[in-house]
């Protein structure tokens, strides 16, 4: 653009915002998944396929940061008019590799979350929603590699002008962006809410249940943000791609990181009590202590038998009341027991 067809249009500069935003959340994902990955070797290895997928995905998304912070080095985050054509190519080639890696990343968090709400419950409707979710999500996936890789000819025209370019219409691009993002928006919320139904048949304390509920329902904010990013994606890609896709690309990280912190903070739970126990910031209740809801999340197998202190009827995994009945019954022993001491020592005394 030369000074001749008007003034120039005022710059920009958003990287700095996306850095210090995408930073932070991601040295906490970071930091929730190491904690969750060493909570599984010790005292033994116990790793499962779940634990592999969150540890991908944090990978992928520190490389998407490091993407992000070498566009940003280089233009991304000015308008296009304030940075070489050469420099312009680059941040676009970046930036079609970190939808790649963003698209990994968050399939991936999906199914960690998916596959360790399956071994929470035996009840056919319970699995049957999972896998779809499941089959849902590999769906959406292969179509947004699809439409990443096939949706121009040649491929580099996604990041550098080309003369003869044929691509597909764009209302196709934006109907399964539609239909996906709402279909990706819902299963988040399902994820989200599912163990509810669960944690509501617990023999727990009403504190305890609220925890565990918030700790699981924290993915419902990475459904929000998709929800709202969804809204962003016409004013995003109608302006200067350099810097408009800035803050659309903070939304989408932090979509998967907070999905990443939700998979992580529930196995947690029980390992932060123990170290808490052991400092002396939180006062047991009592010398009998139950196994935590949130350690299945990370301690059964689809296939392992079920412990004698819990049911695996229609109704999913349930706190059994077979420990109440026994202590009940120990109860009963013992005022028996008792009055019968005393009818001895009052026979005496006659």
């Amino acid at each position: 653009m030369s000074t001749l067809d008007g003034p120039p249009p005022p710059d920009t500069n958003y990287a700095p915002t996306f850095l210090a935003v995408t930073g932070v959340f991601t040295l906490l994902a970071i930091g929730l998944c190491s904690a969750r990955i060493y909570s599984r070797l010790r005292p033994r290895f116990n790793l499962r396929i779940d634990d592999y997928l969150i540890l991908v995905a944090t990978i992928l998304c520190v490389v998407d940061f490091f993407l992000s912070l070498t566009a940003s080095l280089h233009g991304w985050g000015h308008h296009s008019h304030y940075v070489t054509p050469h420099d312009i190519t680059l941040v676009m080639k970046v930036n079609f590799v970190q939808q790649v890696v963003w698209i990994a990343a968050i399939a991936l968090t999906r199914l960690s979350i998916a596959l360790s709400l399956l071994r929470l419950s035996h009840d056919r409707y319970w699995k049957l929603t999972l896998w779809s979710i499941i089959a849902i999500q590999m769906l959406t996936y292969f179509g947004h590699m699809l439409f990443q890789f096939a949706n121009c000819t040649p491929l580099r025209a996604s990041w550098e002008p080309v003369y003869d370019v044929r691509c597909w219409p764009r209302k196709y691009v934006l109907i399964f962006g539609w239909v996906a993002n709402t279909l990706l928006v819902l299963n988040d919320a399902v994820l989200a809410l599912l163990p509810i139904h669960l944690i509501r048949t617990l023999h727990r304390s009403t504190r305890e249940k609220v925890l565990i509920c918030c700790l699981m329902a924290t993915g419902l904010l990475a459904a929000v943000i998709a929800a709202y990013r969804m809204g962003l994606s016409d004013s995003t890609f109608a302006g200067d791609l350099l810097s408009s896709t800035v803050m659309m690309s903070m939304w989408c990280m932090l979509e998967v990181l907070l999905g990443i912190i939700a998979a992580c903070l529930a196995p947690l739970k029980a390992p932060v009590e123990r170290v808490l126990h052991r400092v002396g910031l939180l006062v047991s209740r009592g010398s009998v202590t139950r196994p935590s809801f949130v350690v299945s999340l990370g301690q059964r197998g689809v296939g392992e038998e079920v412990p004698p202190s819990r049911s695996a009827d229609g109704e999913a995994w349930k706190d059994s009341v077979h420990e109440g009945e026994v202590g009940r019954k120990e109860r009963t022993d013992v005022a028996t027991v008792e009055v019968r001491r005393e009818d001895r020592d009052g026979a005496g005394v006659v």
